[in-house]
């Protein structure tokens, strides 16, 4: 067993958060093959991108995550090994029903404000049936206008542990031919605690880094356009004090940005 603890709780995680993997031979095949290779949901070509540090974990998957990884990992294998998943298909599967399967569905925490700043952008309602209606049948699809991605292809509980990845150079190499071969409209990047990473794929991108100062109009963000892409770098969704008006904002400026 692969032990990683939570800096300072001393909390043993167990083998299931990439973030903390101390030898990664101790992993079986598949487990590496969907660290490595499972990116999230959605499709490449998609024009609206939303790049996270990991995928989250349920609240009924907390208390065994090491069972949880191994549930995802027999998903992915039997969806068919792909760098992107259906996001409904994918949940369905391994048996997270509350954001597809049922009626009506509930909003996900991260996924809500993320949905707001999409359905600004594209001149949609924001009303929370929209969103759950949108959320259930269009984020993430295949078939859709979404990408939605994760610098790390193991889920984790908090962003505090997916700070290191054996994996991560060689994603971030991936993500940025994704964006420079597809040319989304824009690419939004959550999370302040990887500020190493988004400046590393600004770079990758355009060149450039993100600049200095951030918005004037929202404060703790960063924009950087390059030709017609624009580069968002944001707090996570679940920040403290982050509310409703600041993804609409955001939803507006890109619309304006672009």
């Amino acid at each position: 067993m692969i032990k990683r603890v939570r800096p300072g709780r001393g909390i043993d995680l167990g083998p299931s958060l990439d973030g903390r993997i101390e030898k990664l031979s101790d992993l079986d095949e598949e487990t590496r093959a969907m660290a490595r290779n499972s990116y999230g949901y959605g499709s490449w070509q998609a024009p609206c991108w939303f790049i996270g540090p990991e995928q989250g974990v349920g609240r009924h998957e907390k208390g065994d995550l090491e069972s949880a990884l191994g549930v995802r990992v027999a998903a992915w294998v039997k969806l068919g090994r792909l760098d992107l998943n259906d996001c409904g298909k994918f949940h369905c599967e391994i048996g997270e029903k509350n954001w597809h399967c049922k009626e009506p569905v509930n909003l996900q925490p991260t996924w809500r404000p993320l949905l707001l700043t999409l359905l600004t952008f594209l001149r949609a309602s924001t009303d929370d049936e929209v969103l759950r209606a949108y959320q259930r049948d269009r984020w993430g699809r295949l078939d859709g206008e979404t990408c939605v991605i994760e610098l790390s292809g193991l889920a984790a509980p908090d962003l505090e542990n997916a700070n290191a990845n054996p994996f991560l150079n060689e994603r971030i190499q991936v993500i940025c031919e994704r964006i420079r071969t597809h040319q989304p409209r824009f690419v939004v990047m959550y999370g302040r605690m990887q500020r190493k990473s988004w400046c590393a794929i600004a770079k990758a991108v355009t060149g450039r880094l993100f600049p200095d100062g951030t918005e004037t109009e929202l404060p703790k963000t960063n924009i950087l356009v390059h030709e017609s892409t624009a580069l968002v770098w944001t707090p996570a969704p679940t920040a403290h004090g982050m509310k409703n008006e600041y993804w609409v904002r955001l939803g507006q400026r890109l619309r304006k940005r672009l």
